[in-house]
């Protein structure tokens, strides 16, 4: 076999030669791996051409290091091509037949595509502009935290030694973080979009909106309304955002007292009226009875089913032979009973008066006990049997059991999310509930120790209390606005809860106690009077909210039913929710 002509292969065969006893076709083919994989030149070019993006983003380098940059690149750049000439003339000349040569020229070909790929991509991102550089950094950066592979730098954290925490799609890190609480590991895994979004602040570079959607589709992914609340309020000092909390002042706070003043501005009017007065004009809060309906349904058709099943030969097999001439006729005056049933409890009336004119008509015929007897009355049946309430609980019951309403749960879903924002709530929970709520405004009361990327050592609290009169009335309205949109568009409450906000309430003052927040709660609740006056406040609370939720979904309604017929689609994230809000 030829040697190669250069002096590095030269040598490196004599030193094999000395130093091993392998038969010269084994030197072949280590040599030909050698030349065929030179050292890392063309990974030395990313790096570099990383670092200096990297760079760029917090300072802008001086015009010496940009020189120096260009002549590394360049010097590396004509290593990595004389390595590459040197391994084909080496592979030309061999005439060794076991397929090292080729394999040479193969993998030193494909190298060089490599190096041209990596030096284009990087003077592609060098002739973007500045505002364009950053939206590229901040979209794949929330893109591999959607992913699941994103790992935070470590070398950039405050507390050494810690180890990378992978954020994953459910928000979780997969247990490396042990002795962190949730809120740090949110912080941790969104702490270089966060340091990213606060230079491009300082540096009064506005974010696009696809960057931001991506942003805020990656925080909602850790599942945390702290971490959500802080990227919300970068976002607004970014000048991005123009509807988060902007509707906060049309709530109204509910007064303390029943002659308190209030006073409202529509269309350039202010009425002033006060709180008795308004809530003598207000609408009852919606109820339902799902539970004794539900119930009402299922025993209805458990008892139908069996009488239909008793009277088949099924039946026969199930209860014997010798007891089904007893059962089948039993179960035949069952299925009767339920029929007559449901025709009394409906047309109860036409039945009285249909009873009351054919006596009138044949009273010489009757007994004097027949035509003397009084009329019987719906209120004086048993179990209401009459009014129709009986019937109406069964059939609202199968239809809470058996329809299925896209359409009804996206339209309370997107109300919900749209009180949230508007409200500045940093929680877009579709389906509010009292837990969420509670331990919400709980969570909200608390300080933690940090800064503005989310580290430890500050005294930074993301979340503003929501433990307050306009945070009480901002979590009500929250938890009473799909009750407001399925109510105003259909007469049975399906999809939406109405007890969820006295619910909450009733959570707020069993837990009040364990989070030492008492008298705040007293101050805001009113807990002075007896139950019945407390009973009283607490309606007038809900009743209250309700009416703020209803007005703010009637004065944005186009807003509402495009959000609506975005969340049918099914393909929506929460960042193309707050892109039909702020009408990106």
């Amino acid at each position: 076999m030829r040697l190669d002509s250069t002096v590095a292969t030269v040598a490196l065969y004599l030193i094999i030669i000395t130093l091993s006893s392998s038969s010269l076709s084994s030197s072949d083919a280590f040599s030909a791996h050698q030349i065929s994989n030179p050292p890392s030149f063309s990974r030395a070019i990313v790096h570099d051409d990383a670092n200096r993006n990297h760079h760029h983003f917090k300072t802008k380098q001086s015009s010496t290091n940009k020189q120096k940059q260009k002549h590394f690149v360049v010097a590396s750049r004509s290593i990595t091509t004389k390595l590459h000439v040197a391994s084909n003339a080496g592979g030309s000349g061999s005439g060794n037949g076991n397929g090292n040569s080729s394999n040479t020229n193969t993998n030193s070909s494909l190298r060089m595509p490599t190096d041209r790929a990596s030096t284009v991509v990087s003077t592609a991102f060098e002739a973007l502009g500045e505002k364009d550089q950053y939206d590229a950094v901040l979209t794949g950066l929330c893109a591999k935290i959607l992913d699941g592979k994103y790992q935070p730098n470590s070398s950039s954290s405050s507390n050494a030694g810690n180890e990378d925490v992978a954020i994953d799609g459910n928000g979780s890190d997969g247990g490396t973080s042990v002795g962190t609480t949730a809120t740090q590991r949110a912080f941790e895994n969104l702490r270089d979009p966060i340091r990213l979004m606060n230079e491009m602040n300082a540096r009064k570079i506005q974010a696009s909106e696809r960057s931001l959607m991506a942003l805020i589709d990656a925080t909602a992914v850790t599942q945390d309304p702290r971490a959500m609340s802080s990227i919300l309020s970068l976002s607004l000092r970014n000048g991005s955002l123009n509807s988060y909390g902007a509707l906060q002042t049309n709530v109204l706070p509910f007064p303390p007292s029943p002659n308190s003043s209030i006073s409202r501005i529509t269309n350039n009017n202010n009425r002033r009226t006060t709180r008795s007065e308004r809530l003598q004009k207000l609408p009852p809060l919606p109820t339902d009875e799902r539970d004794i309906e539900s119930a009402a349904a299922i025993t209805t058709l458990t008892t139908a089913a069996t009488c239909l099943l008793l009277q088949t030969g099924v039946g026969e097999m199930l209860v014997g032979f010798e007891n089904y001439e007893y059962v089948s006729p039993l179960a035949g005056l069952t299925l009767a009973a339920m029929g007559t049933v449901g025709v009394v409890d409906n047309f109860f009336d036409v039945l009285s008066m249909g009873g009351s004119l054919l006596v009138k008509t044949n009273a010489d015929r009757l007994p004097d006990a027949v035509t003397e007897a009084e009329v019987a009355k719906a209120e004086d049946m048993p179990f209401e049997l009459g009014s129709g309430k009986l019937t109406s609980n069964i059939t609202r019951g199968l239809t809470r059991l058996l329809s299925v309403d896209t359409e009804r749960e996206c339209q309370c879903e997107a109300a919900s999310f749209f009180v949230a924002y508007s409200l500045g709530l940093p929680c877009f929970s579709l389906r509010p509930n009292a837990l969420e709520a509670a331990v919400l405004m709980f969570e909200s009361h608390k300080q933690d120790d940090l800064d503005d990327d989310g580290s430890g050592g500050g005294s930074m609290n993301a979340l503003d209390t929501l433990l307050s009169d306009a945070g009480m009335m901002k979590m009500l309205v929250w938890l009473l606005a799909p009750v407001a949109m399925e109510s105003s568009l259909h007469p049975q409450l399906i999809a939406s809860e109405p007890r969820e906000a006295r619910g909450l309430l009733k959570r707020l003052e069993e837990k009040a106690s364990f989070f030492g927040v008492e008298d705040i709660l007293e101050g805001i609740l009113h807990f002075d009077g007896d139950d019945e006056e407390k009973l009283q406040e607490r309606g007038d609370l809900l009743r209250w909210a309700y009416a703020e939720a209803d007005l703010l979904l009637r004065d944005n309604k186009s807003t509402i039913v495009e959000l609506s017929e975005r969340l049918i689609g099914g393909a929506s994230t929460i960042g193309d929710c707050v892109a039909v809000i702020e009408e990106w």
